[in-house]
Order: C-alpha cells, then sequence, then structure tokens
C-alpha cells in the first residue's frame, strides 16, 4: 500500500513536471517566417525571419540571400539583421549586409521615440522622427512615415494606403490577405495575413519585378 502511494505520487510529481516544462516552452516558443525571392516569376533567393518570444518582448532575426545573374554578371546580396523589442516598441537593431562586395554594418539603439545609429559604411546621427529600419515583416510598419535602409541607413519618407482585404494566391491556395501601397521614397505592394505578418510584397529593381513571397503560410488558409 505504501508503495503504491509512494509510486503515484512520484508519478504526480514528474507529471507537473513536464507540465511546467511545457508551459515554459510554449511561452517562448519561435515561429519562422519563410520567403521565397523571385525575379520576374524565377527563383533567386530566400528570406527568413525568426520570431522568438523573450520575458519583455521579442527577438527577431531576419536573413536574406540573393544571387542573380544578368547576361554574363553575377550579382550577390547577403543580409543578416536582428531586432530587439519591448513588447510593441523598437529598443535596437543590428545589421550585417554584403551588397555584390561592399559591406556595410550598423547599430541602432531606441529611446521612446529617439534613436541613435552608427556603424562601417553608414553615417553616424541621431534623430526623434519614430523612424524604423525597412522591416516588413510586420504589418505595423504600414503606420510609419518615417523608415530607414536595412543595408546603409539612408534615410526614407514613405506614405502607405490600404487597399482592402483581398484573395492572395499563397503556394497555389488562396490565403485572405490585407492589402497596402507604399509610395513615397519606397514603393512595395504589402500584403498581410490576418496574423499581421507579411505574407507578399513585390516591387521593381532596374526594370525587373521582384517578389517576396511567404511558403508557410498554410495556417492562415482556408
Amino acid at each position: 500500500m505504501r508503495k503504491s502511494v509512494l509510486k503515484r505520487t512520484v508519478s504526480a510529481v514528474i507529471a507537473g513536471l513536464f507540465a511546467q516544462c511545457a508551459v515554459v516552452s510554449t511561452a517562448y516558443a519561435g515561429e519562422i517566417l519563410n520567403f521565397r525571392v523571385l525575379k520576374d516569376g524565377k527563383p533567386i533567393g530566400y528570406e527568413k525571419v525568426e520570431i522568438t518570444q523573450t520575458a519583455k518582448g521579442r527577438t527577431v532575426t531576419v536573413e536574406t540571400m540573393t544571387d542573380v545573374r544578368v547576361l554574363f554578371l553575377q550579382f550577390h546580396y547577403d543580409h543578416q539583421r536582428t531586432e530587439y523589442w519591448d513588447g510593441d516598441a523598437l529598443v535596437s537593431v543590428e545589421t550585417t549586409t554584403n551588397d555584390d562586395g561592399t559591406h556595410y554594418t550598423y547599430q541602432a539603439s531606441y529611446t521612446d521615440d529617439c534613436y541613435e545609429l552608427a556603424g562601417k559604411g553608414v553615417g553616424k546621427r541621431e534623430a526623434c522622427d519614430r523612424a524604423w529600419p525597412l522591416t516588413l515583416w510586420l504589418e505595423d510598419v504600414t503606420g510609419k512615415t518615417d523608415l530607414y535602409s536595412v543595408i546603409d541607413a539612408e534615410p526614407y519618407g514613405v506614405e502607405t494606403k490600404k487597399v482592402g482585404l483581398e484573395k492572395l494566391m499563397v503556394s497555389d491556395r488562396e490565403t485572405p490577405a490585407i492589402h497596402y501601397v507604399m509610395s513615397g521614397d519606397i514603393k512595395r505592394d504589402l500584403w498581410y495575413g490576418t496574423d499581421g505578418k507579411l505574407l507578399k510584397t513585390s516591387f521593381k529593381r532596374k526594370g525587373y519585378d521582384i517578389d517576396f513571397i511567404r511558403v508557410d503560410a498554410i495556417a492562415l488558409q482556408n
């Protein structure tokens, strides 16, 4: 009898520990957004956005790589970025970019609506214009009128208008999406899913049609 009670007690403790581990794992579970990059409809690279929840907010790492051949020329782009968020407030950004042999690195640190930015290949500056880097994975960026390049921190003035709800083809399936058009220094068509995360962005680059299309949005499709 005593052995039976002890066995049940040990089992309960073990089950409780597993349950606690499961709660912690769920609370800090990560999310990955995978994009295929196309030039005139042909694959040229990828972008991966990894979102990790933290005790105060989230850490977002972005990896983008493209290789493009135009006639006899080969162009390579490799970008790495880490964003630190406290709730919905951006705290800091760190970037490293190889833009076809030209290298840039910078760090931006935020205090409320102000930030300080410095790095290699970019000018040092301080501003209080509430600007974010051109980080398009989050729908909240559509509310910004001041942005700056994720490559060399060049400042941009933009305006973004909401077109409305549409059905977007993602992985050959219809997906509900909210369409926005960004204009000004940066021109983008943007589509966001019901989770507020980017599904697709389209723009022109040197006369070519460039698309970033999310390939893992099955949960948002119906």
